[in-house]
């Protein structure tokens, strides 16, 4: 297994034993949205892979960003959605080691971002940044 989707698989494990959360909709896995039905939206997304130190075989730093927008039905109020937020906030909290087939991932933070109707849902993103050494 590739480093990249030994990240993803660490951090879509993690999420999975969390309890609590409605459905999770993970990335190219098909899923059916009903209207009236939370879930969860999962995006992983590596930003960089660079050397930690220098040498002729360097350890590298990966990081990104793991992005877990909450969607709960439009027009019943921002109450539900926050709560899973906070949730996912504190399975995904600052300083948290996530443990991979081959690989150790951190979590450096978690934070919701901007709230947006994308109808029929009310989402809330939570963004979760990540690193790993290799």
């Amino acid at each position: 297994m590739t480093v990249t989707n030994d990240i993803r698989q660490a951090l879509d494990a993690h999420l999975a034993a969390a309890t609590g959360l409605p459905a999770v909709a993970y990335e190219n896995v098909g899923f059916s949205q009903a209207p009236a039905v939370p879930h969860i939206r999962v995006q992983y997304i590596p930003t960089s892979r660079r050397p930690a130190n220098r040498g002729p075989s360097p350890q590298h730093r990966h990081q990104g960003l793991y992005i877990l927008t909450v969607c709960a039905e439009s027009g019943k109020g921002a109450g539900s959605a926050l709560d899973v937020v906070d949730t996912l906030l504190g399975e995904f909290n600052g300083s948290t080691d996530v443990a991979g087939t081959s690989i150790i991932v951190s979590i450096d933070y978690s934070e919701m971002q901007t709230a947006y109707t994308d109808e029929p849902f009310y989402c809330a993103p939570v963004q979760v940044s990540w690193y790993a050494y290799e």
